[in-house]
């Protein structure tokens, strides 16, 4: 029976070629569309190198320091006390406002305060703020440069091409070493390997290549720069203050243990920052941070609240409704022209049911004719995904973030043409399919 249905598809959509293009078109460009948008989420969020941990990632960018402003209002009470009037005076004392101090962090706060967390199995600290131009044979190339520690190996799990990571004894003693990807290395040297103990010049320094790992875009700086050194390599006395200077950390939870009390554990650890120092000028007299989880950072890059979790919600039923839109506008159009193409075969419907056949056969006929044609403008729709995504990639529109394809792609991408074929197929044929014998013989409208 299939068979049947399947040669009938095809025959069908040869008949009417106008409405064959105009479907095939809005399912493509639609498809398209949402496979490049699910590309780019997955690229930029999914748990993938370098972010296979990323669901165990809390992210801390600033520490703010506070002072509060209290006001007092007098309040007078009058009461009839033995035919004399009595005042009762009192003062409301309430918050009339506040100071702030926010900025990014010192790293000796980090390590001092927060090195060991109950629910953290390890930090790291990282300042990726920095473009350093390099010139190779009068050629200039500007590299993002991300300064870090040790543990940002094995916070992320970047994919080494050869060569090696810089360790703790060559993170404290500021050794000039440098980790570059194979793009820098192509660029700067004209091959992706073969270049360990070559140098570069970074801020009139120059630095060994110790290590190349593979380029993978990403939005977030931090996650995929173009070269790693050790961050000792800044005159880490040049920080802002005692409390603020140039580092953010990400926290990896333990095995077992939640964001959430991760998150808890680093508010309780800003407590104990002490306010007593020097450099506490303006008598602050509060400390805290706003740790976020690596989506609820993203969302917060979007949609600033302090509450990250408010920005991630914010961001999912923005994301929920493009793509709604992209869902129900074409089905809803891919309805009224199936309607239209299933009109000019009530005779047909009306013969077969003559024929003895029942309202579920007429009803999965038609469904599996749309899901036919919906499956063929998917495949449309996925070569159009994949020229755009390499089109993309090479203009570099999306900056220094490549997109993906991997098999979550193919995967979403099918389950979403089935979606348009279902939902686009299911009530004109529930509607023919109900259509009684004789008024599908005589009539050519629903």
């Amino acid at each position: 029976m299939f068979k049947n249905y399947l040669t009938l598809a095809l025959r069908v959509l040869t008949r009417r070629k106008f409405f064959t293009f105009i479907s095939l078109f809005g399912i493509s460009f639609t498809l398209g569309i949402l496979m490049v948008l699910i590309s780019f989420l997955d690229s930029s969020l999914g748990e993938n190198p370098p972010l296979s941990d990323k669901g165990d990632m809390v992210f801390v960018s600033n520490l703010n320091l506070a002072r509060y402003h209290y006001d007092s209002t007098m309040i007078i009470d009058t009461n009839l006390v033995l035919e004399e009037m009595v005042f009762d005076t009192s003062y409301d004392v309430a918050e009339a406002g506040s100071s702030n101090w926010n900025s990014s962090v010192n790293n000796g706060i980090f390590q001092n305060y927060f090195d060991d967390l109950s629910s953290s199995r390890m930090m790291t600290i990282f300042n990726s703020d920095n473009s350093y131009v390099v010139f190779k044979d009068e050629v200039k190339l500007e590299m993002a440069v991300a300064l870090t520690d040790a543990n940002y190996w094995k916070v992320f799990d970047h994919q080494f091409l050869e060569g090696r990571s810089f360790d703790d004894r060559e993170v404290q003693n500021a050794a000039p070493v440098v980790v570059i990807t194979d793009e820098i290395a192509d660029e700067h040297f004209g091959r992706k390997s073969d270049v360990l103990g070559e140098e570069i010049v970074l801020d009139g320094k120059s630095h060994k290549i110790i290590g190349v790992f593979k380029h993978i875009g990403k939005l977030i700086s931090f996650v995929s720069p173009d070269a790693v050194i050790p961050y000792t390599h800044q005159n880490l006395a040049n920080q802002s203050t005692f409390y603020h200077g140039s580092y953010s950390a990400i926290f990896l939870a333990k095995d077992g243990a939640s964001t959430d009390a991760l998150k808890e554990d680093i508010e309780a650890a800003c407590e104990t920052i002490p306010l007593d120092h020097p450099d506490n000028e303006n008598g602050y007299t509060e400390a805290k941070m706003f740790p976020a989880s690596f989506d609820e950072m993203f969302a917060r890059g979007i949609y600033y609240d302090r509450d990250a979790s408010k920005s991630l919600r914010i961001m999912k039923w923005a994301l929920f409704g493009i793509l709604a839109f992209f869902v129900i506008l074409p089905t809803l159009n891919l309805i009224n022209l199936n309607i239209s193409r299933i009109l000019e075969r009530s005779s047909e419907i009306g013969v077969r049911k003559a024929f003895g056949a029942s309202s579920s056969h007429i009803m999965g006929q038609f469904i599996i004719e749309n899901i036919i044609q919906t499956l063929i403008g998917g495949v449309i729709g996925l070569v159009l995904a994949i020229l755009l995504i390499y089109f993309i990639n090479s203009a570099e529109l999306m900056g220094r973030a490549d997109l993906m394809m991997n098999w979550k792609f193919f995967v979403w991408s099918f389950l979403i043409t089935l979606l348009f074929g279902v939902l686009s197929g299911l009530l004109p044929s529930l509607k023919m399919s109900k259509m009684q014998i004789v008024k599908a013989l005589k009539e050519t409208q629903l």
